[in-house]
């Protein structure tokens, strides 16, 4: 559920992963020598290893996931980087102003949302990621919107394992919560932090809007910086794993 490397110098890295995905996007972050941090990858409930069956959790609204995210949070005695890929990303905005000793924060596949929702505009109107928020969608669309949302086909199969590994019920609240609005208003959130902001962005993500994300670095004035990847999908983690271990490690060096 979770899982740590301790590290030599100051400072802790937090992976949160996204919608029907788990830690294990991260693994290869997790297992470098390159990073002297030490690295925390969590399972949110209802995903990978954490199959939770309480009332509580198996809500999985937006709230109980900042909860889950914020008590574990609050027993690292150090300053913390945040890394969010995808709802992971949106998760990891969210709690940001509640986080004492947070000194950076980086978002992949993750358009900061404005209140009201403006989906439309941060993200593409792409079919097959309907998928992401119906609890039961067949083996055939499974494999659409895999074989759309990475480009290292060798590493398909760890996401189709992934999403059928998830609680069905992870993706109904999930649309549920979109639907009412419960997002707080993540582009103010992200735009006025005052800490380091990186936003990593795949040249072949099918869900988010290039564009917007400069709208977004516009606004954060001095204090965001894009990475923009080549032949890189919806999982930079994944897709790219060298280069996004050498801008965790450039980050790292430089917020803590």
């Amino acid at each position: 559920m979770i899982y740590k490397v301790a590290g030599k110098e100051k400072g802790t890295i937090i992976c949160i992963h996204g919608n029907s995905s788990s830690s294990k996007v991260f693994e290869n972050l997790l297992n470098t020598t390159e990073i002297n941090q030490s690295i925390i990858t969590v399972d949110l409930p209802g995903h990978g290893d954490n199959q939770k069956t309480s009332d509580e959790l198996l809500t999985f609204s937006i709230l109980s996931l900042k909860s889950f995210l914020l008590d574990i949070i609050s027993d690292i005695d150090d300053e913390v980087l945040l890394i969010g890929n995808s709802l992971g990303g949106h998760l990891a905005i969210e709690i940001a102003t509640e986080i004492k000793k947070l000194k950076g924060l980086v978002i992949m596949g993750t358009p900061p949302l404005k209140k009201p929702s403006n989906f439309d505009e941060a993200f593409v109107p792409v079919p097959e990621l309907n998928s992401f928020f119906k609890e039961f969608p067949s083996d055939v669309e499974i494999e659409a919107v895999t074989e759309i949302a990475i480009v290292n086909k060798e590493n398909k199969q760890r996401i189709i394992d992934d999403f059928k590994r998830s609680n069905p019920s992870v993706r109904s609240a999930l649309a549920e919560d979109l639907a009412k609005g419960t997002f707080v208003d993540e582009y103010k959130i992200f735009t006025n932090l005052e800490i380091p902001k990186y936003i990593i962005a795949g040249d072949s993500d099918p869900s988010v809007n290039r564009s917007y994300l400069d709208e977004v670095k516009k606004d954060c004035k001095l204090n965001c910086e894009i990475f923009d990847l080549k032949e890189c999908g919806h999982y930079p983690s994944i897709d790219r794993s060298d280069e996004f271990i050498n801008i965790v490690k450039d980050v790292a060096n430089k917020v803590f």
